[in-house]
């Protein structure tokens, strides 16, 4: 037998890289809500759009599922999960017990390196963020939980931070446009207490940062439910 002949483990693993293509693809779709709440799915229109049998669109669905993204309706297939007012306000209150631990963890454990590399979110600039102004304020929170040490608080609070974003780009329509700069200094004084390793004024001021954002989020959102 020839040596470049291909072993059984290196369809496995091209099977699973598609697996994850297929996976990573739908689950940024559903954020960003290019796949709006409520859409119906059909397997086989996803299986065509991404040249792959049926196989890797069903594990991706039922991965998605299980996050909370996608909901199955017997007889029918597949839907978008809604994005309902309560179920935000359940998140906010989640994400702002997660956010006050993780300042507790950061400020205790988080290297000199890693405090400063927060800095770069000191400023933002128009351009800069593919995303614009949502995509830098969630990597912002992100790069927070990532530098916690806790791996396991790390997973909750990433997935949460970006499963919120589908209620924030639902309700971009109805949310005044605002100067960025007052979510920027916000991040400032946030980054001022945890390079100071000060861990009550840090969580003071992630709870407020998070409890801002879910009254201008759930505002808009009310609206936009109440107009559907």
């Amino acid at each position: 037998m020839s040596s470049l002949a291909p072993t059984p483990s290196d369809g496995a693993g091209e099977g699973r890289l598609l697996r994850e293509k297929v996976y990573d693809q739908l689950r940024a779709d559903m954020i960003a809500c290019r796949l709006a709440p409520g859409t119906e799915i059909r397997e086989s229109e996803l299986a065509l759009r991404f040249g792959v049998s049926k196989s890797p669109v069903r594990d991706a669905l039922m991965r998605l599922e299980r996050e909370g993204l996608v909901i199955t309706l017997p007889r029918q297939g597949y839907r978008v999960a809604p994005v309902s007012v309560a179920d935000v306000q359940d998140m906010f209150h989640l994400r702002d017990a997660l956010e006050r631990a993780c300042m507790e963890r950061i400020a205790r454990r988080a290297s000199d390196e890693q405090l400063a590399s927060l800095d770069r979110f000191r400023t933002y600039e128009a351009g800069a963020w593919e995303g614009g102004f949502v995509a830098y304020n969630r990597e912002f929170h992100r790069t927070l939980a990532r530098i916690s040490g806790n791996p396991r608080m790390r997973d909750q609070l990433i997935d949460l931070v970006d499963q919120m974003d589908r209620a924030v780009q639902l309700s971009l329509s109805s949310l005044k446009r605002g100067d960025p700069k007052t979510v920027v200094d916000e991040h400032c004084q946030l980054i001022d207490a945890l390079q100071a390793r000060d861990t009550p004024r840090a969580q003071r001021i992630a709870s407020r940062h998070v409890g801002d954002a879910g009254k201008r989020v759930l505002q808009a959102l009310s609206r936009v439910v109440v107009a559907a």
